[in-house]
């Protein structure tokens, strides 16, 4: 259907440059046979003819009202409504108008009008739907506003000078859906449960004392009874959870990842799709996890390697939706590889916990580390997200 259009608009094009060049020629005979002021007339508006059709081209771009009314922050994936209002408040016709949009991080339904001619004071509406495919803030909507003019001897296409940009955040996908996924891609993994901390009950509460520590306070019944409560616990479950966000470049670069057992000189290459839904399995994978937790009041701490290891606790004083709000920014731009990002914060750090890692691919370091703290009396649950589709 595409290659129709565009070929019936060649051959316009085509025929109106002949048309133009037949009358070009015409005239300038006319003007050496015969002469006088109706053939020099017709002669000279040949020749201005192309600049008339250039200027028209730009009056048509400049005039020519484009609304678009889109949601600025929606959810990855969920579709929205997209209203697109095109609009000729002159007294001069619009012809050959058509537009182009951004369509790499963002899916339509069929919306494009077409070749889009309008009437003095005429408008055309167009009411779709739109989803974005992958999460982060992008523009959407038209992109560029393509103008031919009345003889198609200029074909321009315009940048949009104010482009919509939204934000579309990640996905919250329920844990338990999440597990059958990640069984699916290996049967014999047992993931669940995570830490002792699963397993701690809510309800086994006593009066906060001096020294301990505060994300263990019951923030709820504190509020209704009006002083400070802290969950009763056991010293073998004093384990803290921590997951870590593998924010290395993922399909390429100093980041780039291989297969277990691969040849460090093999150099995987990923499309820019696939890095990008590698990336988001990430972030929602981590989400997934850390909303779990938040709901059964289970405090859990989120590192990550920007420019410096970046920390956020989530628990019921912090609340969900501060960590939420950064995964819809965050960027791959780790310059560390995971599995030294996390012996670095092991090396610093106390007793043994409850360790979650999530990356996109396991390396053999990653794989050697992951054993060995094992070992040493953490429990730790290494996910591999990278070719998941959730």
């Amino acid at each position: 259907m595409k290659e129709k259009k565009k070929k019936e608009k060649r051959l316009k094009n085509r025929w109106g440059k002949l048309l133009y060049l037949l009358f070009l020629i015409s005239s300038t005979i006319l003007v050496s046979c015969r002469g006088g002021n109706i053939s020099y007339l017709l002669f000279y508006f040949a020749l201005l003819l192309p600049a008339l059709a250039f200027l028209y081209s730009l009056y048509v771009f400049y005039r020519f009202k484009i609304v678009q009314d889109v949601s600025r922050v929606v959810v990855k994936a969920q579709e929205v409504p997209y209203r697109l209002l095109l609009a000729n408040e002159d007294f001069l016709p619009f012809t050959h108008i058509r537009l182009h949009f951004f369509s790499d991080m963002v899916r339509m339904e069929p919306a494009d009008p077409g070749v889009i001619s309008l009437l003095p004071h005429e408008e055309i509406r167009v009411d779709t739907k739109m989803y974005c495919k992958y999460r982060g803030t992008y523009p959407v909507g038209v992109k560029s506003v393509e103008v031919t003019d009345f003889l198609g001897l200029f074909t321009i296409r315009y940048p949009m000078m104010s482009q919509i940009r939204l934000t579309a955040r990640p996905r919250i996908i329920p844990l338990e859906q999440l597990k059958i996924v990640l069984q699916e891609q290996d049967p014999k993994n047992s993931l669940f449960p995570v830490s002792r901390l699963q397993d701690l009950p809510d309800y086994e509460l006593r009066s906060y004392l001096p020294g301990d520590s505060r994300k263990y306070i019951h923030w709820k019944n504190s509020a209704r009874t009006g002083e400070l409560l802290v969950r009763k616990q056991m010293p073998e479950e004093l384990f803290e959870t921590i997951l870590f966000m593998d924010l290395t470049p993922q399909g390429g670069g100093m980041g780039a990842k291989r297969p277990m057992g691969a040849e460090p000189s093999i150099k995987i290459k990923y499309s820019m799709e696939e890095v990008r839904s590698m990336e988001d399995n990430i972030i929602e994978t981590a989400l997934s996890f850390v909303h779990d937790y938040y709901l059964k009041n289970i405090p859990i701490r989120v590192l990550f390697m920007e420019d410096s290891l970046r920390e956020i606790l989530v628990d019921e004083s912090t609340g969900f939706e501060p960590f939420y709000d950064k995964c819809s920014e965050l960027s791959f731009v780790s310059p560390y590889p995971l599995e030294k990002v996390w012996d670095s914060f092991l090396s610093s750090s106390g007793g043994p916990n409850a360790y979650i890692l999530v990356t996109a691919a396991v390396t053999d370091a990653l794989a050697r580390s992951v054993a060995e703290k094992q070992v040493a009396g953490n429990e730790v649950l290494l996910v591999n997200v990278g070719e998941l589709s959730l």
